[in-house]
């Protein structure tokens, strides 16, 4: 099968950039020059994943897989969908079982390897979870890998296996094959949060937040305006006696954790935070310090969690709700049985 790389490269660049106006517009061209190849579907299949539109995109996959039965990109990308936006680790596993006896090289070996780890990992089974991708994580450690976003990955299963030798060996080589891989510098610092090395755990997230406050935005990002409009509708669920005690309780959207908040040690990642005295705390003496209550939306981590406006849209929902319940002094176990953990 011929390989060419444009416009159907430019379109994956565009997506990865944000683009997606722009990918769409590189996509029609390649789909005018090369109809029903199996690249060019791939790509189409991206695009509508961007969209939010999954099923269409697993569909154009499918069809992509069946053009060229010896392409394991089709087979990865949609097992990729199955377990990020599906939630079906079974179905990314036979995907991905499927996709190794076609991948070409160590990288594509190691890339499907990985996408069946991250799946193993899922199972509710923790002994079986754990087992099984270790044995597939053994597999990966015989590949010759140098992509850092690969590298990357290969340290997030390692330390999820909590293996941190090899975890700080893959982050450290993708951050030496790459200085901005800022998911390898976020590793680094819950690697090391995990070994009580809280010096080093800011170093490594002052230099995430560096990073990410970069990192281009999503297809899925949302003007301020729809932003806070989501966060209101989420409030406006909340029962009339609770909402009359957040009156004076403000919403801030902000892009990121401010850096004093990283240097204080916290996650640079948070997807919110409540800031103030929970309310079984307040006191009305007055050598309590005055502190203003308010809750905090991320938005840009927010869109980093989601994988499309669909997604997005839930995750500000549950966080307005998590940080609420901070408010009224609920702890992380309460929360967690209300589902908002």
């Amino acid at each position: 099968m011929s390989h060419q790389r444009d416009p159907i490269e430019r379109g994956w660049q565009l997506l990865e950039t944000g683009d997606l106006a722009g990918a769409e517009a590189a996509l029609r061209r390649a789909e005018r020059d090369r109809p029903g190849d199996a690249e060019v579907l791939c790509l189409a299949g991206a695009v509508a994943s961007a969209r939010g539109e999954i099923e269409v995109a697993l569909e154009l996959l499918e069809r992509a897989a069946a053009a060229d039965p010896q392409y394991a990109h089709p087979l990865l990308q949609a097992g990729e969908l199955e377990l990020y936006s599906r939630g079906d680790p079974a179905a990314a596993i036979a995907l991905a079982t499927r996709a190794l006896d076609l991948a070409e090289g160590d990288e594509e070996r190691a890339d499907v390897l990985l996408l069946r780890a991250e799946a193993e990992l899922r199972d509710e089974d923790e002994a079986s979870a754990l087992k099984a991708a270790g044995a597939t994580m053994a597999l990966v450690q015989e590949l010759a890998v140098t992509d850092p976003v690969l590298l990357t990955r290969a340290g997030q299963a390692w330390f999820d296996l909590d293996r941190v030798e090899q975890a700080e060996r893959c982050f450290l080589a993708a951050i030496e094959e790459d200085p901005s891989q800022s998911d390898a510098h976020h590793g680094l610092g819950m690697l090391y949060e995990r070994r009580g090395d809280r010096d080093a755990m800011i170093r490594a997230w002052l230099d995430t937040r560096r990073l990410d406050e970069l990192a281009p935005l999503p297809p899925w990002h949302m003007s301020a305006a729809e932003f806070e409009q989501v966060a209101e509708e989420a409030m406006e669920e909340l029962p009339p006696e609770v909402l009359a005690r957040l009156e004076n309780v403000p919403i801030m959207v902000e892009d990121l954790p401010d850096t004093h908040l990283v240097e204080e040690g916290y996650d640079p990642r948070l997807l919110g935070l409540f800031s103030g005295v929970p309310l079984p705390h307040k006191s009305h003496v007055t050598g309590q310090a005055a502190v203003i209550d308010a809750v905090h939306l991320y938005q840009k981590n927010l869109e980093r969690q989601s994988a499309d406006r669909e997604e997005l849209r839930e995750e500000i929902r549950i966080t307005v709700l998590h940080e609420t319940a901070h408010f009224f002094g609920l702890e992380d176990d309460d929360l967690e049985q209300l589902g908002l953990g």
